[in-house]
């Protein structure tokens, strides 16, 4: 059996996430992650003040998720396995042991508690996100090596092109036609032979927002004045994220057949469910929302306006997470089960059914990264509060979107030459 044998260049990116780069570069991340947090905790004007009155606890955090993370081998050739658990290990585990020393040497002082722990979260995406960069990176060096090993000529590659972001993005393009003849195959598989059509569409979350209105309104005695446009303008959101999320552990596995008989960009297919479940959500969004907001009275107004905006932003967020889960249940059978417990768990830590200002004050801004807590917040304060968004949302919006795409689409792109092995 012979044995392809890479250069050494080919794994020069790699170097990045080995030794003392990769802990120069997760200090950065870290130290990033903290002044965000600070300024999601206490706004952009009073973060140096806090910064500096906590500045040794705070540091000490930064230290101590870079010293566990070497402890743990994140920094060594093995630690490049299962590297996802070994980061999310080592920035809870650096918050905890040092907050725990700084409560029992009693030098909180300037140590908020919330942004610490928001900290963790945003550190994990910061660290997931360069490293996936760079594996996508690397990637590309072996397809690289692999064609001028065995010649242009005698390796025909699948895909060709498609192994770096604006590759993937540009050719996506390319076959438009077929991710809409992939989108119109399933709408009208949805609706063939029903009696009652898109109609099915509306009476799903009409019935849910009947029966939450029931349930919250006059059981619960939850007086939240004109609450059924309140759970409308949150529970549509949610079933968009919810449809496309759950459709991404089906996206690749589903149409194996496919895979296996046409050369395309396979980035089409949790693309094709995320623009499905889009279309969805905008064709019952313009039936519900200007008779709920006729109904209440609420006038048109100029800050309506970013809703495009913030529905871009969540069109990228729901993209990326549906290419790394799409990814993820390729590989793991196991991710389609926990896709189903995530969006039970997320769909309570979302402000749908309750309002925002019901959370305790100190865990409102952890509830805040939650993953689709900025963008239902968006679209409740221009449509229900009548108010343009705080700059906390704008952040955690923008960071998620930008953050999971990339991120999403470097591993899916890194791995798609391997999903002919797991299906």
């Amino acid at each position: 059996m012979t044995v392809l044998r890479m250069p050494i260049t080919v794994l020069e990116p790699l170097r990045f996430r080995l030794g003392w780069r990769a802990a120069v570069s997760d200090v950065f991340s870290a130290t990033l992650a903290m002044l965000l947090a600070y300024a999601l905790r206490f706004g952009p004007s009073d973060t140096s003040h806090f910064v500096l009155q906590g500045f040794p606890v705070l540091a000490g955090v930064v230290v101590g998720q870079v010293a566990l993370a070497t402890l743990v081998g994140l920094y060594r050739v093995r630690g490049q396995v299962m590297w996802p658990v070994r980061l999310a290990c080592s920035a809870a585990g650096g918050i905890i042991v040092v907050l725990l020393a700084a409560f029992g040497f009693s030098i909180e002082q300037g140590v908020s508690h919330q942004a610490v722990a928001s900290q963790g979260a945003l550190f994990g995406l910061f660290g997931a996100l360069w490293r996936s960069v760079v594996g996508l990176e690397v990637r590309q060096n072996q397809r690289r090596a692999i064609r001028e090993r065995f010649g242009h000529d005698d390796l025909v590659e699948q895909g060709a092109g498609l192994s770096s972001m604006t590759g993937g993005v540009s050719r996506t393009w390319e076959y438009r036609h077929l991710l809409l003849n992939i989108v119109t195959k399933d709408l009208k598989l949805k609706y063939q032979r029903s009696m009652l059509g898109f109609a099915w569409s509306l009476l799903n979350p009409l019935l849910m927002i009947g029966v939450y209105t029931l349930a919250f309104t006059y059981v619960m005695n939850l007086r939240t004045p004109r609450f059924v446009l309140f759970i409308l303008i949150g529970l549509l959101a949610w079933n968009f994220f919810a449809g496309s999320v759950g459709s991404a552990s089906e996206s690749v596995i589903g149409n194996a057949s496919l895979l296996r008989s046409v050369v395309f960009p396979r980035v089409v297919l949790p693309f094709s469910a995320v623009i499905f479940h889009l279309i969805q959500f905008l064709l019952t969004l313009l039936v519900f929302l200007p008779l709920m907001l006729s109904l209440y009275g609420v006038p048109p107004a100029p800050r309506m306006l970013l809703f495009p905006l913030f529905l871009l932003l969540q069109v990228f967020f729901i993209a990326g997470l549906t290419l790394l889960l799409a990814t993820a249940s390729t590989m793991f059978r196991d991710v389609k089960h926990l896709i189903e417990v995530g969006i039970g768990i997320f769909f309570w830590m979302t402000p749908i059914i309750y309002e925002p200002t019901m959370i305790p004050a100190r865990f409102q801004q952890i509830a805040l990264l939650s993953p689709m807590s900025s963008y239902v917040r968006a679209y409740q304060d221009l449509f229900y509060y009548g108010v343009v968004p705080d700059l906390p949302v704008w952040i955690v919006a923008t960071v998620y979107a930008a953050g999971t795409f990339i991120c999403g689409l470097s591993v899916f792109l890194a791995y798609e030459d391997r999903f002919s092995e797991y299906i």
